[in-house]
């Protein structure tokens, strides 16, 4: 156990002691007297144990040994008590129950004497054991504390998870180093630069604003990011480039990926976090074999704290990161340490001194200081300042420093942060998952009864990450924290404070004993002929994770079985399992069963023996077919994952949910439900719909895949009562592609009708609808903010969707009989209404779809309509919009406020013709809030618009903005009127196959071109010969007769072939440009 996490322990046996299921175990084994002797012996352990972990760091080592006999004997208690509950459990599920004849024999009356005889004896033991511990402790006197002093206090105002990386003092570093990145005058193909430093100074903090900043990623056509987090493993830096993690694949096939990915395009990348290793030399040369060195002004940026390794890559002199300055020290630890705006007082110059100083202008120990400070008394601060502080902070020892901020941590907290020692340095933790595997363990736990135990491990996490224990932070769509990460010295930090209970097995290291009871394998393992031999002493091991996969057998089956009994959690992922073992009955203790993206078609029904299983994933499964039909067992699973579509993780084989999964109430995570193909009501093993009708707990997404349905079907998709799922945030109802969507549209319509979700739904996803219409429910989901319809060939009607006021995407795909988004809206309603959120707008593949209303001609859509018919034509809020294979759209909603990016292909141009001549509304009152259409748009691209002749010069003088512009197969535009002024931010400019094209320009006086200051490419290709002449005849010029509007662009290509490549004249070298 970590330190300081046995009070915790303690205080669950004690709550499990005084259970119900304790209760009727006492009753029905005669064990009562017995149990409350065991629970009076560990109440009186519980009140020294925090006195004598407190005197057991200051390293003596009786108290030590003390600690340890303590540690195990509460183990062993759990693992008794977890066994009475099982049989508990397995008891109660017996009645009325049709049971296996090997189960009715170990129930029957004499089986249960024997049990409880053996049962007693364990206890008292037990209880024995515990009596000799506690006589123990008496020469020690430790203190009494009947509650734990440690707590959990935080600023509810202010929790680091919806707060952005703060970043203080490094602007000078970040000119420097996005200097070099812009810069093209360094004479190797592939430069690098490495920006060392020691630990916690904010090496990757200072590369990841780097490499977001928008110019940055405007002048690179690819950028990869690439987590070492370890020495220069060269397979490993190109899997982790290419994005295939668990390839088995040989370097040079994985060479051939990364070329394929990249392109010969121009690419940034980023190798965080080298450390040194054996033969760095050898294996940064071979590193750069593999990387592609045609892409001519490609950098690669190194974050290291050894300056042998940044003197080794580096091209030019390493940039070396050093500590803040006192200034920006106190800045960032002021921000810290107080909420926003609620800085009160002046603080003590003493105070500043002491802090900055002390502190060593790391970031990462300003952090953890602040956060720590921030729970004190402000007349506490110079005391431990000017006492405790400088015990910690010296001789540079950051992990010290650091532990000041576990030290006060409550006992369950320790317990949460010590467990993320088993994850590898650099590793992104899956957060829900973490705190699954907290749950499993039951460091999280709730005093409340009915308290759901993920919100309050949630709450855990939020805590750690309060206090600078885990950063990196990413959410999900919905706002749901979704991942993080651990900085090196926090990981080496719960390394410490784990010690031999908690062992990552790394290659070439081994430190596994039997008291270790946490262990997992950041190494490929050989499992085809039994588990590693070292393993086999943890006998009492509770957790087992293989992080990186390798090869299995059935034997390792066996090991597992037979030798780890005690685990509650086992992660065998990414193996290429075929057949799960029915030994798996065993592990009786299992809580946490990981077996997703192996290659099992099926799961042994012994599965359903664990009754305590709370967590099952087998996403990514391709060959699963069933699951176990006695799934009813489970009755403590909480989270069964078998993948969804849009995490392309599904079990897509699974042809139906087992009967009786329904009443599995504790379920919150259900991500998948699949309707069979064939099925009748009175079937004994497949599960209707109706299944779902009692699952209220369900939250996050269900994907509901309807293989197949019978007319008598609407009142099984009627009992899933979606209505009631109040805590859903994401819906998908998918019909399989093979069913034949040609019969029964009435069907359809009624089933889609009855799955109405709750209210608070954020997400709807519909796919391969059979239906016509589109249920009226959708209208008065208020919270939605997304919505995807997708591939319903034969819907026509579309419920006004502009009043959701929270919609913010809406994608329109593959309706081939749709002809008006709105058939019967009405144009008439007010703008402050008309779509308020939408950002994101995608319609692709709607052949027949002609306009937006249907009572709204094209005509009445024009540039000088009145100021209300504007802004009711308008989409308010767009960012992006992209349409697609839409030929006949010749009318919709003008978009001037467009900033991310606009993407026309194969559809009318007419929409954009309108929205670039819009008007300035001429009352004074609202033109102050009017900006120019478009103004705002960095990315445009126009493929295939068969009716473009040429824009609106207005319209492009007001793109200002514009970063990126694409015209391409535009067979019928003869002008594109570029400005000389307004244009000043386009960096890259691409006309390809437009060969009615002659001009590029306003005026004739401006040359084929006009002067674009911030142009870093230009490439023409494939227009009218005029065109062409004209650009051709630039490489034939001598350079310095070049006009002056053109001399300034780093790339020219002219009909495949460079005529100047960053910056350099290229006349008769013939470099082909490659797309």
């Amino acid at each position: 156990m970590a330190e300081g996490v046995l009070f915790n322990t303690a205080e669950e046996i004690i709550k499990t002691l005084g259970s119900l299921t304790a209760q009727e175990a006492a009753l029905w084994w005669g064990l009562k007297d017995q149990l409350r002797k065991l629970n009076d012996t560990v109440t009186r352990i519980k009140a020294v144990i925090e006195d004598a972990e407190e005197q057991a760091q200051k390293h003596n080592h009786q108290i030590q040994d003390w600690l340890m006999k303590l540690r195990e004997a509460v183990y062993d208690a759990e693992d008794l008590l977890d066994d009475f509950s099982i049989q508990v459990v397995r008891k109660q599920l017996m009645p009325g129950k049709r049971v296996s004849r090997e189960v009715s024999l170990f129930f029957s009356r004499s089986n249960q004497f024997v049990y409880g005889l053996r049962m007693g004896h364990r206890v008292k033991t037990l209880r024995e054991r515990l009596d000799g511990i506690e006589i123990d402790s008496k020469k020690f006197n430790f203190d009494v504390r009947d509650e734990e002093r440690a707590s959990l206090t935080m600023v509810r105002d202010q929790t680091t998870s919806s707060e952005p990386e703060i970043t203080v003092g490094r602007e000078s570093d970040k000119k420097t180093v996005k200097t070099f990145l812009m810069n093209s005058n360094y004479e190797h193909n592939v430069s690098v630069i490495s920006v060392v430093g020691m630990g916690g100074l904010g090496k990757t903090t200072l590369a990841q604003h780097v490499f977001n900043d928008e110019q940055v990623k405007a002048h690179f056509g690819v950028r990869l990011w690439v987590s070492v987090s370890g020495s220069l493993d060269v397979r490993k830096i190109i899997k982790g480039a290419v994005g295939t993690g668990d390839s088995d694949d040989q370097l040079e096939s994985l060479k051939k990926m990364l070329e394929g990915k990249i392109e010969k395009k121009k690419y940034l990348l980023v190798l965080d976090d080298v450390l040194d290793g054996k033969d760095d030399g050898e294996k940064w040369e071979s590193l750069k074999e593999l990387l592609p060195r045609d892409a001519v002004g490609s950098k690669i940026v190194v974050t290291t704290r050894s300056h042998v390794i940044a003197k080794l890559t580096s091209t030019i002199e390493p940039h070396v990161l050093k500590g803040l300055s006192v200034d920006d020290s106190w800045d960032l630890f002021r921000r810290k340490a107080f909420p926003q705006g609620q800085e009160s007082g002046h603080v003590d110059e003493r105070i500043r001194k002491e802090i900055v100083e002390r502190c060593c202008g790391v970031p990462l120990v300003i952090k953890a200081i602040a956060r720590l400070m921030s729970l004190k008394d402000r007349a506490q601060w110079l005391p431990f300042i000017q006492q405790e502080l400088p015990n910690r902070v010296k001789d540079d020892n950051i992990i010290d420093t650091l532990k000041l901020s576990y030290d006060p941590l409550p006992s369950y907290l320790k317990h949460c942060f010590a467990y993320c020692s088993l994850f590898p340095k650099g590793h992104e933790i899956d957060v829900k998952s973490l705190i699954r595997l907290w749950i499993a363990q039951v460091f999280v736990s709730s005093s409340n009864l009915g308290e759901c135990l993920e919100i309050v491990g949630l709450r855990c996490f939020e805590s750690l990450l309060w206090r600078s224990f885990f950063h990196e932070v990413e959410k999900d769509r919905f706002g749901n924290i979704k991942s993080c990460k651990m900085h090196d010295f926090m990981h080496d930090l719960a390394t410490h404070v784990a010690g031999f209970q908690s062992i990552k097995v790394e290659r070439g290291g081994n430190r596994i004993s039997e008291m270790t009871r946490h262990v997992s394998f950041d190494t490929e393992l050989d499992l085809s002929q039994q588990i590693p031999i070292p393993l086999l002493c943890a006998k009492s091991l509770r957790t087992l994770i293989l992080l990186q996969g390798g090869e299995w057998d059935e034997r390792p089956w066996v090991s597992i079985c037979q030798n780890f009994r005690r685990l509650r959690v086992l992660v065998l992922s990414h193996l290429g399992i075929e057949e799960v073992s029915p030994l798996i009955e065993n592990i009786k203790h299992l809580k946490y069963l990981d077996l997703s993206n192996n290659e099992m078609e099926a799961l042994p029904n012994s599965v359903t023996s664990l009754v305590n299983l709370q967590v099952l994933k087998l996403n990514g499964c391709d060959n699963l077919e069933e699951l176990p039909r006695d799934i009813i067992k489970l009755i403590n699973l909480r989270h069964l994952d078998v993948g969804c579509t849009l995490d392309e993780d599904l079990c897509e084989y699974l042809e139906y949910m087992p009967r009786g999964i329904g009443k599995l109430t504790s379920l919150q995570t259900l991500s998948c439900f699949v309707v069979a193909r064939n099925r009748s009501p009175e079937s004994k093993i497949i599960g209707g719909l109706d299944e779902l009708r009692i699952l209220n707990e369900l939250r996050g997404g269900l994907e509901i895949i309807v293989k197949g349905y019978e007319g008598s079907c609407i009142s099984e998709f009627e009992g899933a009562k979606l209505i009631d799922k109040k805590y859903l945030q994401s819906l998908t109802v998918r019909w399989d592609p093979e069913l034949d969507s040609d019969s029964d549209i009435d069907l359809y319509d009624k089933m889609l009708q009855s799955l109405q979700p709750n209210w608070s739904l954020q997400e709807l996803r519909v796919e391969g609808y059979g239906g016509m219409r589109f249920p009226s429910w959708v209208s008065n989901i208020s919270n939605l903010a997304r919505i995807c319809l997708e591939s319903c060939k034969r819907l026509k009607h579309i419920p006004p969707l502009d009043g959701i006021l929270s919609l913010e995407e809406l994608s329109i795909v593959g309706l081939d009989d749709l002809e008006y988004i709105d058939s019967e809206g009405d144009r008439g309603r007010g703008a402050s209404t008309f779509f308020p959120s939408l950002k994101t707008l995608v319609i692709y593949g709607c052949f027949r779809l002609k306009g937006w209303w249907k009572r709204w001609s094209r005509d009445e859509m024009n540039a000088d309509s009145d100021e209300s018919t504007i802004k009711m034509l308008c989409f308010p809020r767009l960012s992006s919009l992209c349409v697609s294979d839409c030929p006949n759209l010749t009318s919709m909603p003008l978009f001037p406020t467009l900033d991310e990016g606009l993407d026309l292909r194969s559809t009318s141009s007419m929409p954009l013709q309108q929205t670039m001549k819009m008007k300035s509304p001429v009352s004074s009152s609202s033109s102050s809030s009017f900006i120019r259409p478009l103004s705002k748009l960095k990315n445009l691209a126009m493929w295939f618009i068969d009716d473009m002749e040429s824009l609106p010069e207005v319209g492009l003088r007001n793109l200002s903005s514009l970063q990126q512009l694409w015209i391409s197969g535009c067979g019928r535009l003869k002008s594109l009127p570029l400005p000389d002024q307004g244009m000043h931010s386009l960096q890259k400019l691409e006309v390809s196959s437009c060969r009615e094209l002659k001009s590029l320009s306003e005026s004739e006086s401006q040359g084929m071109i006009p002067y674009l200051p911030s142009l870093q490419l230009l490439r023409i290709d494939d227009c009218s010969e005029e065109v062409s002449v004209r650009a051709r005849g630039w490489g034939k010029e001598r350079e310095e007769e070049w006009p002056s509007n053109i001399k300034h662009i780093p790339d020219i290509v002219i009909d495949g072939d460079y005529i100047q490549k960053e910056g350099r004249y290229l006349k008769g070298e013939g470099l082909r440009w490659y797309y």
